[in-house]
């Protein structure tokens, strides 16, 4: 009886493993890694100028947000991070630069935030290489943003897209 059981239940096993169950096998796929379409909130969690300048330092912000938005190295990071800390800095803004350096450095991890390296995508991302899709689908997407039609910020795209992903 005992060796009876045993054998019906391998049985079933087997037919589970040869004719599995459907749903349970579009549980398990992998979900889709996609860039999505461009987002900026420029200073998150930060002014984007001073009260009699609102907009002193939002373009740094804006280009520091490009590279967040699509992320990569965590030394392609460290080089976002001091870029917007000079850039701020040229607007003579010394002290919140070094905060907002600060911040970015302690909260811009890659992680599930609105504002972590690689933001972009569909799914969390750690540190990684960008491929060369990647590189041609960020640029169409930066290109189809509906900011690439400011000056400024049609500059600093291009800009971006030249100096990174070309």
């Amino acid at each position: 009886m005992h060796a009876s059981l045993v054998f019906i239940f391998l049985l079933s096993s087997s037919c589970a493993l040869l004719n599995p169950n459907p749903n349970r096998a579009h549980a398990k796929e992998t979900p889709a890694l996609v860039l999505k379409p461009f987002t900026t909130d420029y200073c998150s969690e930060w002014p984007d100028g001073k009260m009699n300048n609102p907009k002193q330092w939002a373009n740094c912000c804006f280009n520091h947000d490009i590279h967040y938005w699509i992320g990569g190295t965590e030394e392609q990071r460290k080089a976002s991070d001091l870029e917007l800390k000079e850039c701020v800095k040229m607007t003579g803004e010394s002290l919140g630069s070094f905060l907002m350096y600060t911040g970015v450095r302690i909260g811009g991890r890659p992680g599930n935030t609105r504002w972590a390296w690689g933001y972009g995508w569909t799914l969390d991302r750690e540190y990684f290489e960008l491929k060369n899709d990647d590189k041609m689908n960020a640029a169409k997407l930066l290109r189809e943003s509906k900011h690439n039609k400011d000056a400024d910020e049609k500059k600093i795209i291009n800009t971006f897209i030249e100096k990174n992903l070309n």
